[in-house]
């Protein structure tokens, strides 16, 4: 524990040290006191990109949320600490006079919580996932959490992305993994990677002779499509369907294996996630059907923004967040 207080210490005879780089009076008042690391890292960020939604990106946080939380520190120093151009943000030499104490501040917080870093992990965390991410991407992730953490106690459900939200709504669920960025008031939606979807047909459909296909190609045809609620089904209907003159759902299924199954015997066509039809592709089970445009299909973590956050909670969130950075490349 002296280390812990040891580092306390420092913390806050630098926050009342900021005082010397002459900024303001007010930041030995109680005001200046309250200021956050959050606050403090946000203002860091936002310097370095100079861009409130390139840093609300690599923060995970909305862009208002980002603004938000500059406009209050600017507040508690009394001080404007940007220029505020067309375009982007320019530190003003408040800001420049901060920036070196604010990355100090967040250096000694990341050793301070370092500290419990390798406390146990206890308790279970109940994790939703869509069926594209609970078959395709969550056993790999498991298994990397569980051999960075030893922690062995996750109760998953697979469900489709509105299912997940509504567990998560009623508290039955603490953390969601899903494919649909499905506004719910109290939670929170955070990008996490990019998939993208993939029109795939049977390996003989006349459709899958051809070098690429166009909209008007694609009118007219039969359609298998995922059940209402799903993802997948969001982004067919959203950036899809409206391109085309007509199409036709000849059949709707709650699996997307079913989906790509039905489609190689050549019931229809279909548009499923390439997490879902990589293995069909490289089998010769279906064939995709090249489209001049990217269907971006965003995968989301999703939370309640209320909910106590346990240690572990925190630890997998972390992980995942992680996790999409190395998937994003």
């Amino acid at each position: 524990m002296g280390l812990l207080w040891t580092e306390i210490s420092i913390l806050r005879s630098r926050l009342k040290s900021v005082a010397d780089v002459n900024l303001s009076p007010m930041f030995l008042s109680e005001s200046m006191m309250n200021i956050t690391f959050k606050q403090l890292k946000v203002f860091a960020t936002v310097a370095r990109n100079t861009n409130l939604s390139l840093a609300a990106e690599k923060l995970y946080l909305s862009k208002p949320a980002v603004s938000i939380s500059l406009k209050e520190l600017e507040k508690q120093l009394n001080r404007e600490l940007f220029d505020r151009l067309p375009n982007s943000l320019r530190l003003n030499s408040n800001g420049e006079k901060l920036l070196p104490l604010a990355d100090e501040l967040l250096a000694r917080a990341k050793l301070l919580d370092s500290l419990f870093d390798n406390a146990e992990l206890t308790g279970e965390i109940k994790i939703g996932c869509s069926k594209a991410i609970g078959n395709h991407v969550l056993p790999e992730l498991l298994a990397g959490f569980r051999q960075q953490t030893g922690h062995t106690n996750q109760r998953i459900e697979i469900l489709n992305s509105e299912d997940v939200c509504r567990k998560l709504a009623n508290f039955e669920l603490d953390i969601g993994l899903i494919e649909a960025d499905i506004p719910r008031e109290g939670q929170v939606h955070l990008p996490w990677w990019q998939d993208r979807m993939c029109l795939i047909a049977a390996t003989n459909h006349p459709l899958s002779q051809q070098a690429s296909q166009s909209y008007a190609d694609l009118g007219g045809q039969d359609w298998i499509l995922r059940e209402l609620g799903s993802g997948s089904r969001d982004v067919f209907t959203q950036c899809l369907a409206p391109h085309l003159s007509q199409w036709n759902m000849t059949l709707e299924l709650n699996d997307s294996e079913a989906i790509i199954n039905a489609v190689s015997t050549g019931l229809g066509l279909a548009c499923v996630s390439e997490l879902t039809a990589k293995w069909a592709l490289d089998d010769k089970r279906v064939k995709e059907l090249p489209l001049d445009v990217v269907i971006a299909h965003p995968l989301f973590i999703t939370y309640q923004e209320h909910k106590y956050k346990t240690p572990l909670f925190e630890a997998f969130f972390k992980y995942c967040q992680q996790y999409g950075e190395a998937k994003d490349g």
